[in-house]
C-alpha cells in the first residue's frame, strides 16, 4: 500500500513539475515575446562579459543579428558602448563600470561609433542581477536611442551659446521690454550706452521709465496690433531716451513682438543702436547745406550791392568837390556817405557769411582778440568782465578781423541778455580731444574759449533755431534785428575748422563756447614787395577795365580828379588793343585796374595770365565785391600787384594806387 502511494505521489509531482515548466515555458515565451515588442534595446551580459541576450530593438539599434552578438563580448568594437562625462566621451565601456562597481545606473548617457562619420547617442538602465545567494551573476541593460534628442539639444545649446555671444559682444543695444514698461533683460550695450545695470533695472520698475517715456510702449502695442493683422516687427523706431548721467540719447529700435499662444503680445525684444552722432551729423550738413545757400545768394547779393555803392559813394566824393564845404548839401552829402560806409559794413557781414574763401590767417593770440574785443565791446556799458584765461593758452592760425567779428557778436549778445547790468565770465583754456570726443571736431590740439552771461537765457525752441540765418527774437528791420550775427559767427568760426556751441537756461544765463584748432606752425607767407614805381599821379597812365559802365564813369572820374591819366575798357579784348596801342605810341599804361568778374567775359584770375603771356611786365590790380575771394585776399600769387575791395572812397583809392605805385603796397 505504501508503495501504491509512493507512486501515485511521485506521478502527481512529475506532472506538477510537468505542468509547471510548462507554464513557465509559456511564460518564457510571453516574456520574450514582450521583449522583442519593445522598441528600445535589451541586453543581457554575464560577469564574465560575453552576451547572453539582446532582443529584436538591439539587433536594430546596432545594426548586427542576435546569432552575431550572442556569446561575443561586450567589449566588441563593433557594438561597443561608451560612457560620456561632463569632460567628453570616455573609452571605457558602461558595463564594465558597473561590473566593477556593482551598483545600478540610471538614464546615463552613452554614445556609439558605427564609422567615421556616424555616431549615435543612448541613454541607458542598467543593473546588476543577482543569485538567491546575493551573488552578481549578470547585467541587464535598457538602452534608449536618444540621437535624435541629442542633436536637437545640442542645436538648442548651440543656439543658446550663438544668441549669448551677439548679445554679449554685439555694438548693438539689445532690451527686453514688458507692456508695463519694465526692462527684465539688457545686454553689455545697452549699459555701455545708456549707462544703467540690469539690477538698476530689477529693484526699481522706475528707472526703465526715467530712461524712456511709457508711451512708446503704448505706440508700439498699437503698431503691432493683434495676431491676426499686426506686425511682429516694428523697425526704424526711433527713441529718444535719457542716459544715468542724464544725457539725452538717440536710439533707433527694432522692435521684435514675442506673443503667447493666444497672439498677446508678452514682450518686445528690442534691438537698437545709438544714432546720437548721427542725427547730430545729419543736423549740422542740412544746417550747412542751409547756410552755403543762403550764403551764396548773400555773398550774390552783397557783390552787386558793391558795385552799386562803389558808384554811390565815388559820385557822392565827387559832388562834394563841386560843393561848398559851409553848403547844407555838403552836409547832406557827407551824411549819405556816412550811411554808405555803414551799408558798407552791412555787406562785409554778408560777404563774412557767404562761402566767399577761405579766411586771411596768420598766427596770433586767442587771448589777445578775446581781451581786445570784449574791451571794444563793453566800452560804456554797466557790464563788469571776468577773465580766465588760461597763461599757457596754445597760439592759432586765425584771421583776427573775423575772429574779432565773432567775439564782438558774442559779447553784445550777452549783453543785451542783462539789460540791468551784471558780468558776464569770458575764459579760455588748451584741450585735447580725442577722436570722436566732440564730434564733429577731428582728434587734436583746440583752444576752447567761451562767453557766460547770468542774463534772460533762451528757451529749448529758440535754441534749436539759433545760428539759423534770419532768425531773430528782436525787431525785424532793425540794425539789430537782421538775424543774421550768430549766422555769421557760425560759419566763421566754422570756416577755421572749428565748432560753436550753446548752452542755456531760461532765467540763468547762456554760454556760448567756440573750439578753435591750435596752430600746427604753419605760418602765413609773405606778400613779395612790389617793384618801385614812381608816386607822381601825374605821370602815370591808368587802364580800368569793368563790364559795368556807370562803374567805368564814375570810377574814372574819381581817378581824373586825382590826377590820372585815364582809358576805359568794358572787355579784356578791348583792354589789349588799347595797351597795344599805348605801347606802340610810347605812352604805356603804369597800371591797369580790373574786376575779378565780368559778366559774358574771362574773370580776372583767368585774364591776368593771358595779359601777362602777352606784355610780361604788366602791373595789374584786381578789384572786387567778394573781400573773402581768394583772389583778393593772396593776390600776389595769382600775379597782381595789388588789391582793392569794393565799394571804396577816393580817399581809399587814393592811398592804395600811391602805395602800390610807390612800391609800398604789402
Amino acid at each position: 500500500m505504501a508503495d501504491t502511494l509512493s507512486a501515485d505521489a511521485l506521478r502527481l509531482r512529475v506532472k506538477n513539475l510537468e505542468e509547471k515548466n510548462a507554464r513557465l515555458e509559456r511564460e518564457r515565451e510571453l516574456g520574450l515575446q514582450l521583449l522583442g515588442m519593445v522598441s528600445d534595446g535589451l541586453m543581457i551580459v554575464d560577469c564574465g562579459g560575453k552576451i547572453l541576450y539582446i532582443n529584436p530593438g538591439m539587433e536594430k539599434i546596432t545594426g548586427y543579428t542576435k546569432d552575431e552578438m550572442v556569446g561575443g563580448d561586450y567589449a566588441d568594437p563593433r557594438w561597443k558602448i561608451r560612457c560620456v562625462s561632463e569632460q567628453g566621451v570616455e573609452d571605457d565601456p558602461v558595463f564594465g563600470w558597473i561590473l566593477q562597481a556593482g551598483r545600478p545606473i540610471a538614464e546615463k548617457t552613452c554614445v556609439m561609433d558605427f564609422d567615421s562619420v556616424r555616431k549615435k547617442s543612448f541613454s541607458i538602465d542598467a543593473a546588476p542581477l543577482f543569485d538567491a545567494a546575493g551573488k552578481m551573476i549578470a547585467i541587464a541593460a535598457l538602452i534608449r536611442d536618444i540621437t535624435a534628442q541629442s542633436r536637437l539639444s545640442e542645436e538648442h545649446q548651440e543656439m543658446k551659446d550663438v544668441y549669448r555671444r551677439i548679445t554679449q559682444y554685439a555694438d548693438e543695444a539689445i532690451l527686453r521690454i514688458w507692456p508695463d514698461g519694465r526692462i527684465s533683460y539688457q545686454n553689455e550695450a545697452a549699459e555701455k550706452i545708456l549707462g544703467y545695470r540690469l539690477e538698476d533695472y530689477l529693484s526699481d520698475p522706475s528707472v526703465a521709465l526715467r530712461m524712456f517715456n511709457k508711451n512708446y510702449v503704448r505706440e508700439w502695442l498699437s503698431a503691432a496690433g493683434d495676431v491676426s493683422s499686426g506686425k511682429d516687427v516694428l523697425k526704424n523706431i526711433v527713441v529718444e531716451c535719457t542716459a544715468s548721467d542724464g544725457r539725452t540719447v538717440i536710439m533707433e529700435f527694432t522692435a521684435i513682438a514675442v506673443r503667447d499662444p493666444d497672439g498677446r503680445i508678452v514682450y518686445f525684444e528690442m534691438l537698437g543702436r545709438d544714432i546720437t552722432v548721427r542725427r547730430y551729423m545729419e543736423a549740422e550738413l542740412a544746417k550747412a547745406q542751409k547756410l552755403e545757400s543762403i550764403g551764396l545768394l548773400a555773398g550774390g547779393i552783397a557783390h552787386d550791392f558793391n558795385n552799386i555803392l562803389t558808384s554811390v559813394f565815388g559820385s557822392l566824393a565827387l559832388a562834394k568837390m563841386d560843393v561848398s564845404a559851409q553848403s547844407p548839401v555838403y552836409e547832406r552829402l557827407t551824411a549819405a556817405e556816412e550811411h554808405c560806409v555803414r551799408a558798407k559794413n552791412l555787406t562785409r557781414k554778408l560777404l563774412a557769411y557767404s562761402r566767399g574763401g577761405s579766411p586771411m590767417r596768420k598766427t596770433a593770440s586767442i587771448a589777445s582778440v578775446l581781451r581786445e574785443a570784449v574791451g571794444f565791446t563793453l566800452s560804456g556799458k554797466n557790464i563788469r568782465c571776468v577773465y580766465d584765461l588760461s597763461d599757457e593758452l596754445w597760439a592759432a592760425q586765425i584771421d583776427e578781423g573775423q575772429m574779432h567779428q565773432v567775439v564782438h557778436s558774442l559779447v553784445t549778445n550777452a549783453v543785451e541778455a542783462m539789460p540791468q547790468g551784471g558780468s558776464i565770465e569770458i575764459g579760455a583754456a588748451n584741450v585735447s580731444l580725442r577722436d570722436r570726443d566732440l564730434p564733429p571736431l577731428a582728434a587734436g590740439n583746440y583752444i576752447r574759449w567761451y562767453v557766460r552771461d547770468h542774463g534772460v537765457g533762451i528757451s529749448p525752441d529758440h535754441l534749436k533755431k539759433l545760428f539759423d540765418p534770419y532768425f531773430t527774437t528782436k525787431q525785424m528791420g532793425s540794425i539789430k534785428g537782421m538775424g543774421l550775427g550768430l549766422a555769421i559767427c557760425y560759419t566763421i568760426v566754422k570756416s577755421h575748422e572749428g565748432m560753436i556751441f550753446v548752452e542755456s537756461t531760461p532765467g540763468e544765463g547762456t554760454t556760448f563756447t567756440v573750439y578753435i584748432p591750435a596752430s600746427n606752425g604753419h605760418k602765413q607767407e609773405d606778400k613779395p614787395a612790389p617793384e618801385q614805381v614812381s608816386d607822381a599821379a601825374g605821370r602815370h597812365r591808368v587802364l580800368l577795365v569793368d563790364d559795368e559802365q556807370i562803374l567805368l564813369d564814375v570810377t574814372g572820374s574819381m581817378l581824373k580828379h586825382l590826377g590820372y591819366d585815364v582809358a576805359t575798357a568794358s572787355s579784356h579784348d578791348e583792354a589789349m588793343d588799347l595797351y597795344g596801342e599805348a605801347m606802340r605810341a610810347d605812352k604805356p599804361f603804369s597800371l591797369i585796374i580790373m574786376d575779378l568778374t565780368m559778366r559774358g567775359d574771362e574773370g580776372g584770375e583767368t585774364a591776368i595770365r593771358r595779359w601777362l603771356a602777352a606784355y610780361p611786365g604788366v602791373k595789374a590790380l584786381i578789384s572786387s565785391g567778394y573781400m573773402n575771394d581768394p583772389v583778393i585776399e593772396e593776390y600776389w600769387k595769382y600775379g597782381f600787384v595789388g588789391a582793392m575791395v569794393k565799394p571804396y572812397s577816393l580817399n581809399e583809392l587814393k592811398s592804395t594806387l600811391e602805395k602800390i605805385l610807390a612800391g609800398k603796397n604789402n
